[in-house]
């Protein structure tokens, strides 16, 4: 009977314990609090979109959000691809940032139409493989993720502003 009451109080203390029973809600948070979306060609009307060619939705990947991301079995593939570049020569003095595209109209996506910042993105920014990167004719329905580095120099501040094409948005960095 002892054994069982034990048995019980330690269960109970490893689901209880911080971190334990909520990394997704963790990494949702992380995730929230480094994310701003822009919608190609949306028109807002009251809480809705209208008219949008396509959603793209902007990550500042951190430190933060790679060791989340890594640490949680259930975080999406994506995520943990983006993130797995932080800390690497390619993020050297540059700021990681993952672009997810989802279309909903056909979309002819040229990495020149986006700007992180003060950078207009290039082929050399590219951090996902060109052979993977949804570039060129999208067709609608597609979902997509774009892992680029852009150089520190240019997102600098407290916030950094995303735009593709004419259509922006603007991110706070997150309290460190």
């Amino acid at each position: 009977m002892k054994f069982k009451k034990v048995a019980v109080f330690l269960a109970l203390i490893a689901v209880l314990a911080p971190g334990s029973a909520c990394p997704a809600r963790d990494l949702q948070s992380l995730l929230d609090e480094r994310t701003s979306s822009v919608w190609y060609e949306g028109e807002p009307l009251g809480d809705m979109i209208i008219g949008a060619r396509a959603q793209f939705a902007f990550i500042y990947a951190d430190g933060k959000l790679a060791e989340a991301a890594w640490s949680d079995s259930m975080a999406p593939e994506w995520l943990k691809t983006g993130t797995g570049f932080y800390g690497g020569r390619e993020t050297k003095k540059k700021a990681l940032f993952i672009i997810r595209v989802r279309t909903i109209k056909n979309l002819s996506l040229d990495l020149s139409m986006i700007t992180i910042g003060e950078k207009q993105l290039g082929p050399e920014d590219l951090l996902t493989n060109k052979h993977l990167a949804p570039l060129g004719d999208l067709p609608p329905g597609l979902t997509a993720d774009l892992a680029v580095a852009v150089p520190l120099a240019s997102v600098k501040g407290k916030k950094v502003r995303f735009s593709v094409g004419e259509y922006e948005a603007e991110l706070e960095y997150p309290k460190r």
